[in-house]
């Protein structure tokens, strides 16, 4: 996976990389509305997945939601509590994605893990 600064994947891309495997998402800065994640993007289009409270250990919460790929983008909706919407990606050697400009968040860097280690 490369790609190179200001060029974004191609929601195909994204879906190529994501779907089947499962991403990480863990703040350097916690701040409202950010928990730890997990999720996993199954080939059916649904997204399942687990949070909890930034930096901190504890009981996971689970969740679902769903998939897609739109208007050349790779779109997510996971609720109302949740970022949902048509985001750019962009992916980099060390087997990372960032979402790129998400409204009120700014960036935010995903590991991925092969297929679905966590059973989600």
């Amino acid at each position: 996976m490369t790609a190179q600064a200001d060029v974004f994947l191609p929601g195909h891309e994204v879906a190529q990389i994501v779907v089947g495997n499962t991403i990480e998402g863990q703040y350097r800065e916690c701040g409202t509305a950010r928990n730890d994640f997990v999720e996993y993007y199954a080939p059916d289009g649904k997204i399942s997945g687990k949070e909890r409270a930034c930096n901190q250990a504890g009981d996971w919460t689970n969740y679902g939601g769903a998939w897609r790929v739109e208007d050349g983008k790779f779109c997510v909706n996971l609720g109302s509590e949740r970022s949902n919407g048509c985001f750019d990606y962009e992916a980099a050697e060390d087997s990372t994605l960032t979402r790129v400009g998400e409204p009120g968040v700014g960036n935010t860097k995903f590991k991925i893990y092969d297929g679905n280690p966590e059973g989600l």
